[in-house]
C-alpha cells in the first residue's frame, strides 16, 4: 500500500505542476492585453499574498477538522474556479477576486497535502525516509516546464486560453484525486480552532528568539531584502522580452523552462560554492553578487542572446541562494523553535515581496521596466554591503 501511496503522490505532483503552469509564460502579457498597468499587475499579486497570509492558519484548521483529503480536493475545485474566472475577467477588480479565490485554493492544499501523504504512510507502516518521498515529488518541475511550453504556444493563438486549460486540468485533477489518496483512518475532532492568536504567538516568540540569535535574524532579513529586490525581474521578464526584443508569445514557455533549469543548476552548485567561500554567512551574501551581475548585465546589453544569458545568470544566482540560506537557517534553530521561526521567516519574506511589488510597480509605470531592474540591483548592492559589514568574516 505504501508503494501505491508514493506512486500516486508523484503522479499527482506531476499533473498538478502541469495544470498550474499553462499560463506561467503568458500571465503578465494577458493582463497587459486586458489594459492593466504594470502597478496594477503587481497589486494583484499583493492581493494574493495578503489573502494567502491571512488564510494559511484558518484553512489549516479546516483541514484538521474535516480531513486533509477533503481539504485538498476542495482546494483543487476552487483552483479550477479561480482560473475559469481569470479566463472570463476583463478588469482589475474581477482579476483581484480571481486571485483571492486562488489564494483560498492554495492554502487549502499547501499544508494539507504534505500532512495527508505523511499520515497515510505512517498509518500503513512506512519506515523509510521522508526525504526520499518528497524528492519523488520534485517531478512536479517537469510538469511545470511542459505546461509552460504548451501554454505559451496556445497563448500565441489567444492569451486567455491557457487559463481555460488550467481550469479544465484542475477539474480533472479534483476528480482523479478521489482515487489518488486514502484517508479512511481519519477521525474528526470535536472542536475546530480559529482566530489570530496563532499568528500573534508566532510573531512574538520569533522576535524574542531573534533578539537572542542575531546572526540568524540577519540572514532572515537578507532573505526579505532579496525578495523585495527581485520582484521587478520576477514580474516583468515576459514584457521585457516581448517589448524590447519582439519575442513571440509562443517562445515564452521555452524561456520559462530555461529559468527553471538555471535555478536548478544553481541550487546544485551550492555545495561547491560553500566549500570555496568557507564562511557560511559570507557564502550566502556573496552568492547574490551573481544575481546582481545578472540583473546589471541584462540592463546594459541590448542584444537578445546577451540579455537572455545575463537574465539566466541572475536565475542561477537565486537558485544558488535558496539551499545555502535554508541550510543556515535550519542549522541555527533549536528543534523546539523550528516551526515558529520558519513560519515567521515566511511571513517576513512575503512582506518583503509585497513591498517590492508595490515599489517596482510604481517605478516601472513611471520610469520603465529596465529602470525598475536597475533600482532592484541598487537595493541588492546596498543589502549585500550592509549585511556583509554587519557580519564581518565570522561564521
Amino acid at each position: 500500500m505504501t508503494k501505491k501511496i508514493i506512486r500516486n503522490y508523484a503522479t499527482f505532483m506531476l499533473l498538478e505542476g502541469l495544470a498550474l503552469s499553462f499560463f506561467f509564460g503568458t500571465y503578465q502579457l494577458f493582463l497587459l492585453e486586458k489594459g492593466l498597468s504594470l502597478l496594477e499587475i503587481n497589486l494583484l499579486n499583493c492581493g494574493f499574498m495578503i489573502a494567502n497570509f491571512l488564510l494559511e492558519i484558518p484553512t489549516g484548521a479546516i483541514a484538521d477538522f474535516f480531513g486533509r483529503k477533503r481539504s485538498v480536493i476542495i482546494g483543487l475545485w476552487i483552483y479550477a474556479l479561480s482560473f475559469f474566472l481569470y479566463f472570463l475577467s476583463q478588469n482589475f477588480w474581477q482579476f483581484l477576486v480571481a486571485e483571492i479565490i486562488g489564494a483560498v485554493a492554495i492554502t487549502c492544499i499547501s499544508g494539507a497535502l504534505e500532512a495527508l501523504v505523511v499520515d497515510s504512510l505512517n498509518h500503513y507502516g512506512y519506515d523509510g525516509k521522508l526525504e526520499t518521498i518528497f524528492r519523488r515529488g520534485e517531478i512536479r518541475s517537469l510538469g511545470v516546464i511542459v505546461g509552460a511550453v504548451i501554454g505559451s504556444f496556445v497563448g500565441q493563438i489567444n492569451l486567455a486560453w491557457p487559463w481555460l486549460l488550467s481550469s479544465l486540468a484542475y477539474v480533472f485533477l479534483a476528480i482523479a484525486s478521489n482515487y489518488f489518496f486514502y484517508e479512511d483512518y481519519f477521525i474528526k475532532p470535536e472542536k475546530i480552532k480559529f482566530g489570530l492568536e496563532p499568528m500573534k504567538k508566532i510573531a512574538k516568540e520569533s522576535i524574542v528568539y531573534g533578539l537572542k540569535n542575531r546572526p540568524l535574524m540577519f540572514v532572515v532579513a537578507f532573505s526579505a531584502i532579496l525578495s523585495l529586490a527581485v520582484q521587478p525581474v520576477n514580474m516583468y521578464w515576459p514584457i521585457a522580452f516581448k517589448n524590447i526584443f519582439d519575442v513571440q508569445t509562443k517562445y515564452m514557455g521555452l524561456i520559462f523552462a530555461a529559468i527553471v533549469i538555471s535555478a536548478y543548476v544553481g541550487s546544485q552548485f551550492s555545495k561547491v560554492w560553500q566549500k570555496k567561500i568557507k564562511c557560511q554567512k559570507n557564502a550566502i551574501f556573496f552568492s547574490q553578487i551573481i544575481t546582481l551581475l545578472g540583473i546589471l548585465g541584462a540592463c546594459f546589453f541590448s542584444r537578445l542572446p546577451l540579455f537572455l544569458a545575463f537574465f539566466l545568470i541572475h536565475e542561477f544566482g537565486r537558485g544558488l541562494f535558496n539551499p545555502l540560506s535554508r541550510a543556515y537557517i535550519n542549522e541555527n534553530i533549536e528543534s523546539k523553535n523550528r516551526a515558529t521561526v520558519l513560519s515567521f521567516e515566511s511571513m517576513v519574506v512575503k512582506a518583503g515581496a509585497g513591498a517590492g511589488l508595490i515599489l517596482s510597480g510604481l517605478i516601472a509605470d513611471n520610469f520603465g521596466i529596465l529602470n525598475s531592474w536597475l533600482i532592484s540591483a541598487l537595493i541588492l548592492v546596498i543589502g549585500i554591503f550592509i549585511f556583509w559589514r554587519k557580519n564581518g568574516t565570522k561564521n
